[in-house]
């Protein structure tokens, strides 16, 4: 048995779900899913948990790229509040390269944290020209890094970076002059960034990725995980998917003081 053949048996429940789902929506949409099942079994089924994800917390999804000019996946309503939803897969082969775990054996890695950068700057075009919210879906496969890496500690780092340790060293007395701290220079940040021109001002970037949902889709209890831009072109009213934890920055980070707070 193939790696998509094996995928497609173990997520075969979800996988006709989706399909007598998108049926009503025309031949056309049904088999452009089909056939991306076949190419990219990992993407398709990460667009049908999403699906299933969205419907279990009240929304009103409806398919929405067009099959010849794109955009994101799905029309979502909830609470009469529109919001578009575009879904992309870091699959398990990437993941494994990427953090450098390859079995349930291992315990050093490297985060993900440029790589959820990367996938939301990919997306940022596709997000764009709507008028309204758009909520990218970053979702994996990859049970291990799954639990690990779609979590709290790293969604934080969505919006400050990787941290750096820091400490100020008190020459006289030979001894660090406070304690440690987390400090960051935001080059794998995914919506602040320092300004060229002025190094100590903040502006925000990928404006049009109004939040992002981190899944782990491949774990026996999946998880997600929210994180709010902090100016994006439309802000996403959390308080749509009330039962999903979502992450944003404090105020202040404009002036560099960088705090992530949790609602």
């Amino acid at each position: 048995m193939s790696d998509t053949e094996k995928l497609i048996s173990d997520y075969s429940d979800l996988i006709n779900e989706h399909r007598a789902w998108l049926k009503p929506f025309g031949k056309l949409r049904l088999n452009k899913w089909e056939k991306l099942l076949q190419n990219n079994a990992e993407a398709a089924i990460c667009e049908a948990a999403t699906r299933r994800l969205l419907s279990k917390h009240g929304v009103e999804i409806e398919p929405y790229e067009d099959p010849s000019s794109g955009g994101p996946d799905f029309s979502c309503i909830k609470d009469n509040e529109r919001f578009y939803a575009e879904v992309t897969c870091v699959t398990q082969e990437k993941a494994m390269r990427k953090t450098g775990l390859t079995d349930g054996s291992q315990y050093t890695f490297k985060p993900l944290t440029k790589v959820f950068m990367d996938e939301i700057r990919n997306k940022t075009t596709q997000c764009s020209n709507l008028n309204t919210v758009c909520i990218l879906v970053i979702g994996t496969l990859h049970p291990q890094i799954g639990h690990i890496c779609f979590c709290k500690d790293f969604a934080e780092d969505v919006l400050m970076a990787t941290p750096k340790i820091g400490a100020q060293w008190d020459n006289e007395k030979k001894r660090v002059a406070d304690k440690l701290c987390k400090i960051t220079e935001l080059h794998n940040s995914s919506f602040v960034k320092s300004k060229k021109e002025k190094a100590n001002e903040i502006e925000e970037v990928r404006k049009t990725v109004s939040a992002l949902l981190l899944c782990s889709f491949g774990t026996k209890l999946p998880r997600t995980i929210g994180v709010l831009h902090p100016k994006p072109n439309y802000f996403f009213e959390r308080a749509l998917l009330p039962k999903i934890e979502f992450c944003r920055l404090a105020e202040g980070y404009q002036s560099g003081r960088f705090k992530v707070e949790w609602i």
